[in-house]
């Protein structure tokens, strides 16, 4: 489960389509050498955002992939 602590490099290598999910959300880790050390939370702040929503998507796509 990603929470609000879960480092963004993290988000990145639990499911391969979270760089997608980020991408909708205007986020482009994977090319931000701040998302090691920026968490969820911390990326949702900084650009605005709602850091629950944010979280349903991504815990979202986990659960979809357990399935």
């Amino acid at each position: 489960m990603i929470e609000k602590n879960t480092k963004m490099t993290e988000v990145l290598q639990m499911h391969p389509n979270s760089v997608h999910v980020l991408a909708e959300f205007g986020l482009c880790c994977s090319t931000c050498s701040g998302a090691r050390h920026e968490s969820v939370q911390q990326g949702a702040i900084n650009h605005g955002l709602d850091v629950n929503e944010l979280l349903e998507k991504l815990n979202a796509l986990l659960l979809d992939h357990e399935e």
